[in-house]
């Protein structure tokens, strides 16, 4: 009696976590380089971040002294499909994603890369290579 209520025990604590349902897309990308297409400049962030967990991604970025800075944590939604991404930000300004290497709220990459530990992705104003973090 006691291994089948611990046999339930544990099958009802496993089934309680939330599971990645977006494959090598899930996690916390940082942001490597931008190249922007339509100057040729590269820049390189520093601490930027894009969290993916589910349907919604949060993009952080930190001041190199560990203080956030005024374009932390902001909230999107996502659509990943095949080679694409299609993200819509929520409730922000085209001003403060143009660190995060998009110049508008609503974005469409091609994805070029996807691996566990590498990601490219590429539309009509910038290229972005990040790595997992």
């Amino acid at each position: 009696m006691k291994k089948i209520f611990f046999i339930l025990f544990i099958t009802a604590l496993i089934s309680c976590g939330k599971m990645p349902i977006n494959g090598n897309l899930d996690g916390r990308w940082q942001l490597m380089t931008i190249d922007c297409h339509e100057n040729g400049e590269q820049t390189y962030p520093e601490y930027t971040y894009y969290d993916v967990s589910l349907h919604l991604m949060e993009l952080k970025r930190k001041t190199a002294n560990n203080e956030t800075s005024l374009f932390f944590g902001l909230k999107a939604r996502f659509q990943h499909i095949d080679d694409s991404l299609h993200i819509q930000m929520i409730r922000c300004t085209k001003k403060s994603v143009i660190p995060f290497g998009m110049n508008d709220t609503i974005q469409h990459f091609a994805v070029e890369t996807l691996t566990k530990k590498k990601m490219i992705l590429n539309s009509g104003y910038a290229r972005l290579s990040f790595r997992k973090f």
